[in-house]
């Protein structure tokens, strides 16, 4: 082979160009044809390797530059709005616990405790959570809650819990041993006890034209609207209800029933 790297006033001059030009010339003067194409290819080959990985590199740098979305700014946190710390109720008469949580992301859930036991959960509606969810969660207290009671709340957003609020009620034997005037909270709703079915909303729900999440979204119910129930689906997980002269379906599952429910007509499959 007659191609010599020595030859370096073609580089001095600033024309490497010419120089291979010159060597591929001196090789297929002196190598049969096929070598030579054979020995094209490969030096092809490792040019277009070095492109690749080069553009590897640079989108993985550009990769490396894109910052996180939806980054927690900490734990969820929640506040017991009421009852008032000391509020006093008598046996099996229902504690309305009104609970505003609130996350970055978005809240999933929220527990009640009485005394270190779980009493009651209550979850968002939406899988993604509420960056502020309102939310009642509701609690009979028995005999053996008699005297000072530990209400504890706490919200998640998966697995990652706030920390708690607490307050404390004083539970009753009898109406007659209540002390303190009870006072009506104005985010929690009176439910008469008249035996009329009703849904409490527990947490924001959206009202629906028919009882499954295809149907369309009428309105969004607030936590403690209170409404009648006019009608169910065969499985009896949605209610029908009449609010403010609409008639839509919620979910059960984020609701709270009273009164005699037993002869609710089925309405839907």
């Amino acid at each position: 082979m007659t191609c010599q790297i020595a030859r370096r006033p073609n580089l001095e001059n600033g024309r490497p160009g010419r120089l291979l030009r010159q060597c591929c010339v001196s090789m297929k003067a002196s190598i049969h044809r096929p070598v030579y194409l054979a020995f094209l290819c490969f030096s092809l080959s490792i040019l277009c390797l070095s492109l690749a990985a080069c553009n590897l590199q640079g989108r993985a740098a550009e990769g490396a530059r894109e910052e996180p979305t939806n980054t927690p700014a900490g734990p969820p946190t929640i506040q017991i709005a009421s009852p008032n710390e000391g509020a006093e109720y008598v046996i099996g008469e229902e504690i309305l616990v009104s609970v505003q949580a609130e996350d970055s992301i978005g809240v999933n859930s929220v527990q009640l405790f009485v005394d270190d036991q779980i009493v009651r959960t209550v979850s968002s509606e939406s899988l993604q959570g509420d960056l502020a969810l309102q939310a009642i969660l509701n609690y009979v207290p028995q005999r053996a809650d008699i005297g000072v009671v530990n209400l504890r709340a706490v919200a998640y957003r998966g697995p990652v819990v706030s920390a708690p609020d607490e307050i404390a009620v004083v539970v009753r034997e009898s109406q007659s041993q209540i002390i303190a005037t009870p006072v009506q909270q104005s985010n929690v709703p009176f439910i008469p006890n008249d035996g009329v079915c009703r849904a409490l909303i527990n947490v924001n729900l959206n009202f629906r034209t028919g009882p499954s999440t295809g149907f369309q979204i009428i309105t969004v119910l607030g936590s403690g609207t209170l409404a009648p129930i006019t009608g169910r689906n065969s499985a009896h997980s949605w209610w029908r209800l009449t609010v403010d002269n609409r008639v839509g379906w919620v979910s059960g599952d984020f609701t709270s029933e009273y009164g005699d429910c037993s002869r609710t007509p089925v309405v839907a499959g």
